[in-house]
């Protein structure tokens, strides 16, 4: 009976920890608001203990603000999760990211984009990862229930993992991504969004990340959400999986 209890105690933290440190490329199109000018955007915090043999304490908060005036858009997102069972820290990751946009005419199909970005994940040995980069985003259809955007990007990413010799390297890499918006209904829509992030002096080394969503909108300010997400590192630190993927249903407040 001890041991069934503790197999399914170690089941229950693995999943704790396989759901909350998906994620090593964030995804900013997702989080993008509707295009008004004025302040958009969601604060969130949760706290929980949960005791079952060990006790499991989880706290998380989510920022996720834009500001747009005219052809300017602001967008800042901080997400931060913090996972301890009993004395020992399991889970601590999160990362903080500011974009700034400009539309050319504001009609225009052209933006330029430029952003920033700290990320870190001790379960994936990521010690600290700093990133800089900017370059065009397409509008390439702009339709009433169709929309298609992309950007070329280039970033400078600085990387330093907490394995036993403290590695950091520098790289230059291509931030491509992909974004197709498809409106069924009056209530429902369907999204994806893809991106491809490989080092310029070797494409074999490269991080290629995809969500596919379906939105359910239930009033103008609730809609409920189910995504898939699967996300893949040809070059992960060792003793970390290079593929990882994940399925989540959710409500969403929206104003």
């Amino acid at each position: 009976m001890i041991q069934i209890t503790k197999k399914l105690s170690a089941t229950f933290i693995f999943m704790l920890f396989f759901v909350t440190t998906f994620s090593q490329i964030v995804n900013v199109e997702k989080n993008r608001k509707k295009n008004k000018n004025g302040l958009q955007g969601t604060i969130s915090f949760d706290f929980s203990v949960k005791e079952t043999s060990k006790i499991i304490t989880e706290l998380k908060n989510n920022i996720d603000i834009q500001y747009k005036y005219n052809a300017n858009t602001f967008i800042f997102l901080n997400s931060i999760r913090f996972l301890r069972v009993d004395t020992g820290n399991i889970i601590n990751d999160g990362f903080q990211h500011l974009r700034y946009n400009y539309t050319f005419k504001d009609s225009s199909f052209v933006t330029a984009e430029f952003f920033g970005q700290l990320q870190y994940n001790a379960n994936k040995h990521l010690k600290k990862r700093i990133l800089a980069g900017a370059g065009p985003r397409f509008r390439i259809i702009d339709k009433e229930k169709f929309s298609v955007y992309s950007a070329p990007l280039v970033m400078y990413e600085s990387e330093q993992l907490s394995d036993i010799e403290n590695t950091i390297s520098n790289s230059l890499r291509l931030d491509f991504y992909l974004n197709f918006n498809l409106q069924i209904g009056k209530s429902l829509s369907f999204s994806n969004i893809t991106y491809y992030q490989p080092w310029f002096q070797n494409f074999s080394d490269y991080r290629l990340s995809s969500e596919t969503s379906l939105r359910f909108s239930i009033t103008k300010h609730f809609a409920l959400n189910a995504s898939y997400s699967v996300e893949y590192d040809s070059r992960p630190p060792a003793e970390v999986q290079d593929l990882f993927y994940k399925f989540q249903t959710k409500l969403i407040f929206m104003f």
